[in-house]
């Protein structure tokens, strides 16, 4: 009975270690990128320059409203952002007493342009 037992054992074990692949089926998937255009509109301001340094003004930059940008190795101090000329020459005709110099400054997007590119924007 042992015997039998023992050889019964030995057919189930054998049976039950044999590597049986199963293929399990993959869906493909398509991936499609659409890529849409985006229209950034472009910023018009005008500003009033009141001074371009080679070194920081620690007075000027403490003034209120006052925005530097950097620029050929020139700190600019500008003064208010106007959507229209007219409101930065108002702006300018207050300052230009106190700042000699004082003089509009048109940005698109951050880069000076002429008064007369703007203007026409």
């Amino acid at each position: 009975m042992r015997t039998i037992f023992l050889i019964l054992f030995c057919i189930v074990s054998i049976s039950c270690t044999k590597n049986e692949k199963k293929e399990i089926p993959v869906k493909k998937i398509e991936v499609i990128e659409t890529v849409i255009p985006v229209q950034i509109e472009d910023t018009l301001v005008f500003t009033v320059q009141i001074a371009a340094l080679k070194k920081e003004n620690e007075t000027l930059t403490n003034l209120e409203n006052i925005k530097i940008f950097q620029e050929n190795s020139l700190f600019k101090y500008r003064v208010g952002a106007f959507k229209t000329y007219n409101g930065s020459r108002e702006k300018r005709t207050q300052l230009i007493k106190k700042y000699k110099g004082a003089f509009v400054q048109a940005l698109l997007n951050d880069s000076p342009i002429s008064i007369t590119e703007a203007l026409q924007y």
